[in-house]
């Protein structure tokens, strides 16, 4: 019997695992715990991704942008483990590292390459741009020193994307970090993924409006 290729990183598997999750869990109760509108008469959540506005059918769960279209399956990962994890509980307003989730010292080599590294790549010589990108996803400046955004992501999810720029002395460095309350809305590999995603998003948003 020919057996169904899985594709990379097995994210089939992960994908039906979280549909299964999601099917099991009261449609109400998910959008309370990770700060949705949920629509009985639709069955489907509005979920909000960096500012705009997803589908989520329940319980079947797939995920439609906000031009119809169904989202690729990893951003479907990372949003269905979002409605499976999130648990309500309040954020803290305390930052913390990634070696500070749970297990992140076990994914710190990958935090660094798919988050750090590309992060300084993009706008370590440029903070004015990262600080307009970042606004443009609704953004805002952070406390402490280097330049620090804030950045909504997904509704109880925020990053702090912090940037110390380099000059011809001193190479660039960057921080990415968490709100303490972290662990309460997804796994803590897949933050290793999320902040990529933004980048991209900030590097598109450069593309189009270059200033």
């Amino acid at each position: 019997m020919i057996q169904k290729k899985r594709s990379f990183f097995n994210l089939d598997v992960a994908h039906g695992r979280a549909l299964d999750q999601l099917a099991a869990l009261k449609p109400e109760q998910v959008a309370e715990n990770a700060g949705l509108i949920y629509d009985p008469s639709g069955r489907f959540w509005q979920l909000q991704f960096l500012g705009r506005n997803y589908r989520v059918a329940y319980p079947g769960g797939k995920i439609f942008d906000p031009e119809g279209n169904e989202v690729p399956l990893y951003l479907s990962i990372l949003m269905l483990h979002y409605l499976v994890t999130a648990d309500g509980k309040p954020l803290t307003g305390r930052w913390i590292s990634y070696r500070h989730l749970p297990g992140g010292d076990i994914y710190m080599v990958p935090f660094q390459r798919r988050a750090i590294q590309p992060f300084l790549h993009s706008f370590g010589r440029q903070p004015e741009n990262f600080c307009r990108a970042a606004a443009a996803l609704g953004g805002i400046k952070g406390p402490g020193g280097g330049v620090n955004m804030i950045i909504p992501v997904l509704p109880r999810v925020p990053l702090s994307f912090v940037l110390w720029p380099g000059d011809e002395e001193l190479p660039s460095s960057a921080n990415i970090l968490f709100d303490a309350q972290a662990p309460s809305y997804l796994p803590t590999e897949d933050y290793a993924h999320l902040p990529a995603l933004v980048i991209k998003e900030m590097e598109a948003y450069l593309e189009q409006y270059p200033g």
